[in-house]
């Protein structure tokens, strides 16, 4: 598995910092370092201007509501069921809720399985999500995926949760555009109520959010919980026209580039991948069917950016990145492993390599969430 760190820049000269070239751009006193970089950073030629650069928080914002339902999951060790979009999902979960739900039994469904390419098998697919939930402790007891609605088997899942569910309640917890609705909505069109309560969606007691209750038996419940925080996607940076021209509709385009060091992908202007170190390979790029991707040198980014800003050449474009101060940038360098490697731009898109001890850089803009990991296409 890959390190990874972050890369700062002189927020005046847009620089990246180095200890090691006096002489040359982006230099910052070996000592600074040793002590601690500061918060705000910036090279010694620009010593005085004190800008803040790569402030951007990747943490997820905790929904309080969705903790202290989940706090009665636990009293009731209730079965919580996850649900994913494969393509937006890149292992980056909110840590509160990992730390809750890890106590009960959870259920992972992958949902928009119909918009992967033909040659990706479910066991792929399966196998990446096992491999994201256990590395914060999850260890699901089962996984399924669903695409198209009219294709989702209601029956087989519902006898797949009474199996499991034991007599207890369920939970269903995901982010926005998860699948949650869709799942329930078709499980509405079959539901038979044989108890004594009302569906219903309220105020769930001590929190300020609606949730919807279906009656499993007079002593359980389905709980549709709200949307989960996606505060680290691009889908929450960007406006809502760019919002429809990043989410697939139509199955998932796969582009080959063949790059090598000092070249770059950029997707429209919300993420480039630049190849620090490496010879020249093959560079799969995963994204939605209305996004593009293009290859320029790693020096002509800026230019590159600033030009489709004006003129929109490679989409998706979002006008509220301007210059480099609106971005993240982070550092990874891979194993020789010869094993496939994703570096997934949350909500976005994927580049997938095989490790040949690369180093990569990624462009990203603040607070958008990017992971290393072995791929899921393999």
């Amino acid at each position: 598995m890959a390190t990874a760190k972050r890369v700062l820049r002189c927020h005046n000269c847009g620089a990246i910092l180095q200890t090691d070239r006096k002489n040359d751009s982006g230099f910052i006193s070996r000592n600074i370092v040793e002590n601690g970089v500061p918060k705000i950073p910036y090279c010694n030629r620009c010593y005085d201007k004190m800008l803040t650069l790569n402030a951007g928080n990747l943490q997820h914002d905790t929904d309080k509501d969705i903790i202290k339902i989940l706090n009665d999951a636990i009293a009731t060790d209730a079965l919580v069921v996850w649900m994913v979009d494969l393509f937006s999902f890149n292992g980056t979960l909110n840590p509160d809720v990992v730390k809750k739900v890890k106590k009960l039994n959870v259920v992972v469904i992958g949902s928009k399985r119909d918009l992967f390419p033909s040659g990706v098998t479910d066991d792929m697919l399966i196998r990446y999500l096992d491999e994201r939930f256990s590395e914060v402790g999850i260890n699901p007891v089962l996984i399924r995926l669903i695409g198209n609605e009219d294709k989702i088997d209601v029956e087989t899942f519902y006898k797949n949760f009474k199996e499991m569910r034991k007599g207890r309640d369920i939970y269903l917890i995901g982010e926005f555009n998860s699948g949650k609705t869709t799942l329930i909505n078709k499980f509405l069109k079959g539901y038979e109520n044989k108890t004594k309560w009302q569906i219903k969606t309220e105020l769930y007691p001590g929190t300020s959010s609606d949730v919807l209750e279906i009656p499993l038996s007079n002593s359980s419940f389905f709980y549709e919980l709200p949307d989960l925080s996606n505060s680290t996607s691009t889908i929450s940076k960007v406006e809502k026209e760019i919002q429809k021209l990043i989410t697939p509709k139509k199955e998932i385009v796969m582009t080959r580039k063949f790059i090598g060091e000092g070249s770059a992908i950029m997707v429209g202007n919300l993420a480039v991948l630049y190849v620090v170190k490496g010879k020249r390979g093959s560079i799969r790029v995963f994204m939605g069917e209305k996004a593009e991707a293009k290859v320029v040198a790693c020096d002509k980014v800026d230019e590159a950016l600033a030009s489709d800003l004006r003129h929109k050449y490679c989409r998706p474009v979002s006008e509220r990145f301007l210059s480099f101060r609106d971005y993240d940038m982070f550092e990874y360098e891979l194993e020789d492993d010869d094993l496939r490697h994703d570096i997934s731009v949350e909500g976005l898109c994927w580049f997938s390599t095989r490790g040949k001890g690369q180093k990569f850089r990624v462009l990203l803009p603040k607070g958008v969430a990017v992971k290393e990991c072995l791929s899921k296409v393999r």
